[in-house]
C-alpha cells in the first residue's frame, strides 16, 4: 500500500482537532448574556434567545446559532459562548419543548421543513437584526446537532454553514427504534429529559413502524434540499454513529449546489460523551485517539465560511477517521488515523462462517448442525457496553454473559495476521423459534490473548415467524474501523436479549419462553461479513490511493 505521507502531512500530524472542543467544554467561566431576544415564529410563537457578544463590538457581526431542546442555559452546550472571543455573536435559543412546562411537546416537532420551520424563521430573523451582518452559522452536538440536521432541508437563505456533532439523521432509525425494536433505556431516559409527560413516551412506543409521523424527522430523503457545507463528527462507540455517517454521505452525494461535495467527516475512538469523558468502556481513549492530523476546529470552520478567511479548510480531506486496535495498547498495526475521500471506504466484503465445531472460519462449513437455546424474557441478558447514551458505553468485556446457557458463542482460531476492518458490518443467521415473534441479537467481540472478550459491535433483528422452516435473518451491526490483531480471536455470540438497551419482546404471552434454534452448514450458511481493508501486509482495497496514512 502506497500512502501519501509527504512533508505537509507530517508537519500537520500533531495538530489537535479536539483541543478547541476541550477549550469550549472546560475553559469557561459562567457569564450572563448581553441581551435576550424573543424571536417570533410564523405562527406567532416567540422563542427566547440569549445573545452573547464580544466586548469590543455589538453589531454587524457574523452570528453562530445553537438551538437546544433542553434549554438555552444548559451545560455543556452553553460553553460555545466562548466563540465570542473570536469575534462572533453567539445565540442560544429555547426550542418549543424547552418552553413546555407540561412536558407534552415532542422534541423537534417544529424544527424541520414542514408547516412550522422554527429553525428557518430564527435564522432569517437574526440575519435582519442589527447585531448580525446577515451571515449565520449553526453549531451543536447531540440534540443541538439534530436541530441542525432538521433545519438544513428548510434551506434558510442566510444560513452559511453548520458544525454538527454526534447527531441522529433519522430519529426513528438512529435514536428510537433499531431494526423495529425499541431502544428502551435510551428512549425513556431521553424523553424524560426533553418531554417529561408519560403520554409522549406512550405515544412513541405505540409507533413501532416507520410511518408518516417519523418521516418528518428523517433528514436523509430531503438531503437534496440542503444548501450549505457541514462539518460532521462522531465516534465509533457513539449511539448516533450511523446517523453521523449517513448524514455525511447523503449531503455529500445528494446535497444541493451549496452542499454537494462540501461536507467533512471526522470519526474518532469516542463514545457519545467525548470529550467531556475520556472513558472508553473498560479502557481509556488511546493517547493518540484525541488527536487528528488536521485542525478542523469550530473557529477555523466559521472563520472560513462566515468571515471569508482563506485558511484552506476546503482543501482538507473529506474524511478523517481513526482505525482502532487493541485497547490495552498492545502491539498491532491499528490505533492510527487515516483519511479518505469517500464513504464507504474501499474494502472487500469477506464472510466468516459459523460452523459445526462452534468456530468461525473464512471457509464455508460443509456439515450442518443446529444449536438450541432457551430465552426467558423474565431473565434477560444484561447490556454490557456498546453504543449507548445513558448506559455505560464502549468496548467492555463480555465474558460474564458468554457463559450463560441462553447465549451461543462461536470463536475463531488465533489470527495469523492483523486484519483491518473499516465499514459496515452485518451478520446473516439462519434461525427458528417456537414463538411467533422473538429477537435475534448478535455481538461481535475481539478475544484478547488473556481471554477477555471485548465488544466491538452488536445489532438486533426482530424475528417474525413465517413458517416452520429456518428463516434467514440479516442483522445490521453498524460501521466500525478496527484492526483485529495477530494472536487475537474473532468471536460471534447469538442470543435474544440485551436489556435494558433493547426492550424485551412483549408481543408474546407473559409466561412464554422462546425455544430458539441457530442453523449452520452448507444449506444454512450463517456468517458474519466484515469489510476487510487489509490482511497482514496485503491491502485488498482499490483504488489504493483513496486511503492516506497520517502516522
Amino acid at each position: 500500500m502506497c500512502f501519501k505521507n509527504g512533508i505537509t502531512m507530517r508537519s500537520l500530524r500533531l495538530k489537535l482537532v479536539v483541543s478547541a472542543l476541550l477549550f469550549f467544554f472546560f475553559n469557561c467561566s459562567a457569564i450572563e448574556p448581553s441581551l435576550t431576544l424573543f424571536i417570533p415564529m410564523r405562527d406567532g410563537t416567540q422563542l427566547p434567545t440569549d445573545i452573547y457578544l464580544p466586548p469590543d463590538k455589538k453589531e454587524n457581526l457574523p452570528c453562530i446559532l445553537i438551538r437546544n431542546p433542553s434549554g438555552r442555559k444548559t451545560e455543556p452546550w452553553l460553553q460555545y459562548h466562548q466563540l465570542t472571543h473570536f469575534g462572533y455573536a453567539v445565540a442560544f435559543q429555547d426550542t418549543r419543548s424547552a418552553l413546555d412546562a407540561t412536558g407534552k411537546t415532542f422534541p423537534f416537532l417544529h424544527d424541520g421543513w414542514g408547516s412550522e420551520q422554527d429553525g428557518y424563521d430564527t435564522v432569517e430573523w437574526l440575519a435582519k437584526h442589527p447585531i448580525t451582518n446577515g451571515k449565520i452559522g449553526t453549531i451543536g452536538f447531540s440534540a443541538a446537532g439534530i436541530t441542525q440536521l432538521l433545519m438544513a432541508p428548510s434551506a434558510p437563505p442566510s444560513l452559511q454553514c453548520q458544525y454538527i456533532g454526534i447527531a441522529a439523521a433519522s430519529l426513528y432509525h438512529h435514536a428510537i427504534f433499531s431494526q423495529g425494536t425499541l431502544l428502551k433505556n435510551q428512549v425513556e431516559g431521553w424523553l424524560n429529559l426533553y418531554a417529561k409527560d408519560k403520554s409522549v413516551i406512550d405515544f412513541v412506543q405505540s409507533q413501532p413502524l416507520y410511518n408518516e409521523f417519523w418521516e418528518k424527522f428523517n433528514s436523509l430523503p430531503v438531503s437534496h434540499q440542503v444548501q450549505v457545507p457541514g462539518f460532521i463528527y462522531g465516534g465509533w462507540y457513539d449511539t448516533f454513529l450511523k446517523g453521523t455517517i449517513d448524514s455525511f454521505v447523503a449531503r455529500q452525494k445528494n446535497g444541493g449546489s451549496g452542499a454537494l461535495g462540501k461536507q467533512k467527516l471526522l470519526i474518532g475512538p469516542w463514545t457519545h460523551h467525548w470529550p467531556r469523558k475520556t472513558e472508553l468502556g473498560d479502557f481509556k481513549v488511546p493517547n493518540n485517539g484525541a488527536m487528528s492530523a488536521y485542525d478542523i476546529t469550530p473557529q477555523r470552520w466559521f472563520d472560513y465560511y462566515l468571515k471569508g478567511i482563506d485558511n484552506g479548510i476546503e482543501d482538507l480531506p473529506n474524511i478523517v477517521y481513526y482505525v482502532m486496535g487493541p485497547f490495552d495498547g498492545s502491539k498491532s498495526s491499528g490505533n492510527v488515523w487515516r483519511t479518505a475521500e469517500n464513504w464507504p471506504i474501499p474494502a472487500k466484503k469477506v464472510p466468516f462462517y459459523l460452523n459445526q465445531l462452534q468456530e468461525i472460519s473464512d471457509k464455508q462449513a460443509l456439515k450442518e448442525k443446529t444449536y438450541n437455546y432457551i430465552h426467558n424474557p423474565a431473565n434477560p441478558i444484561p447490556t454490557l457496553g456498546g453504543k449507548n447514551l445513558f448506559l455505560e458505553s464502549g468496548p467492555k468485556d463480555q465474558l460474564s454473559i458468554e457463559s450463560r446457557s441462553d447465549i451461543v458463542v462461536f470463536t475463531s482460531p488465533p489470527l495469523k495476521q492483523d486484519i483491518e476492518v473499516t465499514g459496515d458490518l452485518s451478520a446473516t443467521i439462519y434461525f427458528s423459534s417456537n414463538l411467533e415473534q422473538t429477537d435475534v441479537i448478535v455481538r461481535l467481540t475481539d478475544v484478547y490473548p488473556d481471554g477477555r472478550s471485548i465488544l466491538i459491535a452488536d445489532g438486533i433483528h426482530h424475528f417474525v415467524k413465517k413458517n416452520n422452516t429456518p428463516q434467514k435473518c440479516v442483522i445490521d451491526l453498524w460501521p466500525t474501523s478496527i484492526v483485529f490483531a495477530k494472536g487475537h480471536k474473532l468471536r460471534v455470540s447469538i442470543s435474544s436479549s440485551s436489556y435494558p438497551k433493547y426492550d424485551n419482546n412483549q408481543t408474546n404471552l407473559p409466561n412464554d419462553v422462546a425455544e430458539n434454534k441457530i442453523f449452520v452448514g452448507k444449506k444454512y450458511p450463517s456468517s458474519i461479513t466484515l469489510p476487510v481493508v487489509r490482511q497482514g501486509n496485503e491491502w485488498l482495497v482499490t483504488p489504493q490511493d483513496d486511503i492516506t496514512d497520517l502516522n
